[in-house]
């Protein structure tokens, strides 16, 4: 199976527009569009998941994170995150 990362855009976000503002976010520099416009719930999780992401300046930092557990994730969102992690830290 393949796993494409979709980049954040209006049609990617439009199903979550009632909870918050995409305009706002999409200008944001934080990996939570990313999460979101790849399939991902707006959630406690997620949020954490993507403050973690945003704050860390490696990936040993991010996978050693004393606030999530990132090998508790089911493989396929595993998957997704190391797309984003490439992206971001790479």
């Amino acid at each position: 199976m393949t796993t494409t990362l979709v980049h954040p855009n209006i049609e990617n976000l439009q199903q979550f527009s009632d909870s918050f503002d995409i305009e706002k976010l999409l200008q944001s520099d934080g990996v939570l569009p990313w999460l979101l416009a790849n399939g991902w719930n707006y959630d406690d999780e997620s949020c954490l998941i993507a403050n973690i992401i945003d704050e860390s300046t490696s990936l040993d930092q991010l996978w050693e994170s004393d606030e999530f557990d990132f090998t508790d994730l089911p493989d396929d969102k595993i998957k997704k995150l190391n797309q984003i992690f490439e992206h971001f830290y790479l």
